[in-house]
């Protein structure tokens, strides 16, 4: 007679996709002390486990392993969540109502900060500029962020109290040679209007509130310095309901060498990643570095922030010290640029097991794939910037000629060639059924991948990108008991459909997070 065990939650009457290839489908699971006791037909694991302190039927629902976004912003969406929202406006005057009417609940003299507008969906698309925002009030700095994060439009009084110099790159002028309010990749702009800790530690629970509603149970978050002091604390109030793994911004890297930190080391909600570096600017701003330039600025190439000498000095010394690197690199100049350097070192040796990641590589070629894949090189990207701004004349047809877009985001490619392919959202939007949908339904038929491949890299992938794979990614006998309940059989709904599909209910470690029933 089998050894029969008290479960702290059996789930049963489910369509299980285990996303493990030894047992890749089942009716039942069990979880105790966080993880995966038993899984498998609902006969079985019933008779293993008679008694359970919670028992779910599912009612024939499908539970997927719980999604991994490996690219995001979660804290600082939270820190966000109480300010302007203009991710649905769709003109430059309805962007001014919205800040106009947000007003009086700002202090006089306290900054008005908006995020996540995007003309490119707009009749007229024209970046948010000073005479607009002066519109707004004369008595508040105002911020608006654009939905890349990569450019900010600022008001007269806002450019003033920022203090920075208006003759460097970035600060956009007009033809007679004054400022227009856009700041295009200037770092400083952001660390002004940073909020206070407990503005943060708000941010980190209303984050995760975003992630759990989406499916997500562990997020890699691309954080300022300090973030993971703000998670810890949140940590410590058992108020964390997912997983975090932290990119450090790259200019703390000596500071982690001196503390002997390296990637993967933290507890099972918290821990440090790789270090974040950004190469090139985005797509919408103008400031990915491309060659060829953009479709209203031939002379344009974008932006390389990170010099070639510098960069190469960073990767030495993240190699030497073992750290992970997270390099942000989207336009083709800036990926040959991070390709090569990982070419040239000498030591290639441990560059596999060190996981070093390129970051979006929307405009990466199959030859650049192929050097990338040959160094063990992962490709993080991001498929809803397909359903965002790949369908027929959206960004990518605004920035570029139609040859350019069709060779953008080559998820089949990638994995034709043998690249570990992560996904994640960068926030853009939220949503890894969104994702999905983008990845299956590509625009270009011979880049899509099938409705497997894509959840393969939302879940098992992005494990393996943040050093996971064995405790995270797949429902298996001893991984955390991380899942999510879908109202629809992804693998069955016609593909259209995958983006209508609901999240019923989120488990991290065996704890509901999110029930839309409770919702």
């Amino acid at each position: 007679m089998p050894m029969r065990i008290e479960a702290d939650l059996v789930v049963f009457n489910g369509n299980i996709i285990t996303m493990d290839p030894q047992k890749p489908t089942a009716t039942a699971l069990a979880v105790k002390s966080y993880k995966v006791l038993a899984v498998g037909e609902e006969n079985e694991v019933m008779d293993l486990v008679p008694d359970a302190k919670r028992i779910l039927d599912l009612g024939s629902k499908t539970v997927v392993p719980g999604f991994i976004d490996a690219h995001t912003h979660l804290t600082s969406a939270g820190v966000k969540a109480p300010h302007v929202q203009l991710d649905k406006v769709g003109s430059v005057g309805e962007a001014v109502r919205f800040l106009t009417d947000a007003a009086p609940k700002y202090p006089k003299g306290e900054w008005i900060l908006g995020y996540s507008w995007d003309e490119s969906e707009w009749k007229k698309k024209r970046y948010i500029e000073v005479k607009d925002l002066d519109r707004v009030s004369q008595d508040h700095p105002i911020m608006a962020t654009r939905v890349c994060g990569h450019l900010a439009s600022v008001n007269s009084l806002g450019l003033e109290k920022l203090g920075i110099p208006l003759d460097q790159e970035g600060v956009q002028k007009d033809k007679l040679g004054k400022p227009t309010g856009v700041l295009l990749d200037i770092d400083e702009v952001w660390e002004k209007v940073r909020p206070g800790p407990e503005k943060q530690l708000e941010g980190v629970v209303a984050g995760n509130r975003i992630a759990n509603e989406k499916g997500i149970t562990t997020v890699v978050d691309n954080a300022a310095a300090g973030t993971i002091w703000y998670l810890r604390e949140i940590e410590s109030r058992n108020q964390l309901t997912t997983r975090m793994i932290v990119n450090i911004p790259v200019e703390q890297i000596d500071h982690m060498i001196s503390l002997g930190l390296t990637s993967g080391m933290g507890s099972p909600l918290v821990r440090i990643g790789g270090v974040k570096i950004f190469t090139d600017g985005s797509i919408g701003a103008k400031t990915a570095y491309v060659s060829g330039g953009y479709n209203d600025e031939p002379n344009n190439n974008g932006m390389l922030l990170f010099p070639e000498k510098e960069f190469t000095r960073i990767v030495k010394k993240a190699v030497e010290y073992n750290i992970q690197t997270v390099t942000h690199a989207i336009g083709d100049k800036a990926l040959e640029m991070v390709i090569s350097t990982f070419e040239d070192l000498e030591d290639k040796s441990v560059l596999r097991n060190q996981r070093h990641r390129i970051e979006h590589a929307e405009m990466i070629n199959e030859f650049q794939i192929r050097r990338a894949v040959s160094l063990g090189l992962i490709l993080s990207m991001q498929p809803n910037f397909v359903g965002r701004w790949q369908q027929t004349g959206g960004l990518y047809d605004q920035r570029f000629d139609e040859e350019r877009v069709r060779g953008m985001n080559m998820f089949r490619a990638a994995l034709d060639n043998g690249a570990r392919l992560c996904f994640g959202s960068d926030g853009m939007p939220y949503g890894p059924l969104y994702g999905i949908w983008s990845a299956v339904t590509h625009p270009n038929e011979r880049v899509r991948l099938t409705v497997e491949e894509a959840l393969r890299c939302y879940t098992l992938e992005s494990a393996y990108s943040v050093f996971q794979e064995n405790t995270l990614g797949s429902i298996t006998v001893g991984k955390r008991a991380d899942f999510v309940v879908l109202s629809d059989n992804i693998l069955k709904v016609p593909v259209d459909r995958i983006v209508d599909i609901d999240v019923e209910m989120t488990v991290v470690g065996g704890i509901v997070e999110y029930s839309a029933s409770r919702a």
